[in-house]
């Protein structure tokens, strides 16, 4: 079972010309990020369905344009979708499905059939420690080569320390774009600790395109607490995604 967080802190940034660029069509996983990726889904598109009463009209549109943010580069390069939120973008697939206790006890993925969705839930009491915590993933990876294969997942928002009066405003559609990626197989484009197969976060050489990724861990805030806007995947995302699914990911 695999937890990856999207974090809150410092100041945003304005992202250079240089990350905005044609879309990458080749899978490039530099050296230093050898470890990034968590695994793939053997079939896709991946269905979602979103929690039943936990999100408003609004935020429901985010989640979509989320959604199609990963779709529209994978159409492009692999020539399909990658996530089903079926129904149309006016009305999602939701659901009534709580969260199991133990998320990888079960997948929903059987052979080549979905059985099940990767709910997203909004959690107004936030049951984990770190309260620095924007959203979490839960991933569930059965190990394979060359990537793990995922057979289930959760994912979860913080309603209790963002999103409300009081605090933080982040991008929910950018939050959204990170935490699919997370879904779909991307880790962090660094880490803070430099952990094996990660650049360090803080290695003032580190290229410029890992912090300005979708996948960066870390969402920058203005002075008055709204969140940067981080929708657009520059080609470190587009290439490591391309390792995962397509004509050219790893085989």
């Amino acid at each position: 079972m695999g937890l990856i967080g999207l974090f809150a802190n410092g100041c945003a940034p304005d992202v250079p010309e240089s990350q905005k660029k044609e879309v990458v069509k080749e899978c490039n996983l530099p050296s230093d990020q050898s470890g990034t990726l968590e695994g793939r889904w053997k079939i896709t598109p991946v269905p979602i369905a979103i929690k039943s009463g936990h999100f408003q009209q609004d935020e429901i549109e985010d989640i979509v344009k989320a959604a199609d943010i990963w779709n529209a580069f994978y159409k492009e390069t692999a020539g399909t979708d990658v996530i089903d939120y079926g129904g149309d973008k006016a009305n999602p697939r939701q659901t009534s499905a709580v969260k199991p206790a133990v998320v990888c006890s079960q997948g929903i993925l059987q052979g080549t059939q979905f059985t099940g969705q990767v709910v997203i839930f909004k959690q107004g009491t936030w049951p984990y420690q770190n309260h620095q915590a924007i959203a979490l993933t839960t991933y569930c990876p059965t190990p394979a080569k060359p990537l793990s294969n995922i057979f289930n997942a959760v994912m979860e928002i913080n309603y209790q320390d963002f999103f409300v009066e009081g605090k933080k405003l982040p991008d929910l559609t950018s939050i959204f774009v990170h935490e699919f990626g997370h879904m779909l197989g991307l880790e962090h484009s660094c880490d803070a600790k430099g952990k094996t197969g990660y650049p360090n976060c803080s290695d003032a050489g580190m290229p410029q395109d890992y912090f300005y990724a979708v996948m960066f861990p870390i969402i920058p805030f203005d002075v008055n607490g709204v969140g940067e806007e981080r929708r657009a995947l520059n080609n470190n995302d587009q290439g490591r995604g391309n390792c995962l699914y397509g004509p050219n990911a790893l085989k």
